[in-house]
């Protein structure tokens, strides 16, 4: 489509440790990253992964940017795209949406958790004592920030609707509790050392959730298998040049100390289970 804007690269071949083909992969091979909004952007924050990819594959590989999940879900249904990097909600919700979809490999970040955080000398020592309670989330959809938290809530009992009150006020709620305007904030873990730097009076973490899976790079369900097996194996093989890649450019801070992973769907049942509580999930 002519609206699509994108560049196209020549690959040449780099001898692996294990032999493997990627003559099996569509040709050009079209990645795109949900986070990225412009065909310039995205050349930016990927122009070294690119290189690296270059001697990777023997085939033709196409980016061009989606910018958000509908694109990207569109994208990968008309087999505009082959490989798209999202997050795990993301992730979830593209698998509900279309058949056969893969994860090759997922960028798990360090700190990737949900917290609730409380002032020091709070009454509130557990999850149960929010009941009655207001409760600060970034916002809706916000993996971290409202339904890790949310389910944490559901799981210790408390009925998000009746027991709870939750106000979900994104940039605003770390300055909400330091204001005093709600007894607890429910938000990413990497939130709390900075949050606690800037203030007078000691804050705690009252629950903290398992870490999240990474965000995969997922795989189109019309990618062949061989490609999907071919693709998994580079990743594993050279993950972390391929990592390193990725933050040298210095546009994924997020992934700053993160690590490159293999994955599997059964990863992701933890943040789905979340999701059909909320009712985000079928």
């Amino acid at each position: 489509m002519a609206h699509w804007l994108f560049v196209i690269f020549t690959v040449s071949v780099l001898v692996l440790s294990q032999p493997v083909s990627a003559q099996s992969c569509p040709s050009p091979l079209r990645f795109a990253d949900t986070g990225i909004e412009g065909a310039e952007e995205l050349q930016r924050a990927y122009h070294e992964f690119v290189a690296l990819m270059l001697e990777l594959l023997d085939v033709q590989v196409q980016f061009f940017p989606v910018g958000n999940r509908t694109t990207a879900v569109n994208a990968l249904r008309f087999r505009q795209v082959d490989l798209v990097l999202a997050g795990p909600t993301e992730f979830l919700l593209m698998q509900q949406r279309l058949q056969g979809i893969q994860p090759v490999a997922a960028i798990a970040r360090p700190e990737y958790a949900a917290v609730f955080i409380v002032p020091e000398h709070s009454s509130i020592q557990r999850l149960t004592d929010l009941k009655g309670r207001h409760v600060a989330m970034k916002d809706h959809g916000s993996t971290t920030g409202h339904i890790i938290p949310s389910y944490m809530l559901h799981r210790a009992g408390l009925d998000l609707d009746r027991d709870v009150r939750i106000s979900l006020i994104d940039g605003a709620r770390m300055a909400a509790l330091a204001a005093g305007e709600v007894d607890a904030v429910g938000t990413g873990l990497r939130d709390f050392a900075p949050f606690v730097a800037q203030q007078a009076q000691p804050y705690r973490i009252l629950a903290q959730s398992d870490d999240m899976p990474g965000d995969p790079i997922i795989a189109g369900g019309h990618v062949p298998a061989a490609c999907v097996t071919t693709l998994q194996l580079i990743f594993q093989q050279h993950a972390e040049p391929i990592l390193q890649a990725i933050l040298n450019p210095g546009a994924r801070d997020k992934y700053l100390e993160a690590r490159m992973i293999p994955v599997t769907k059964d990863d992701y049942q933890f943040v789905a289970d979340a999701m059909k509580v909320l009712g985000i999930l079928r």
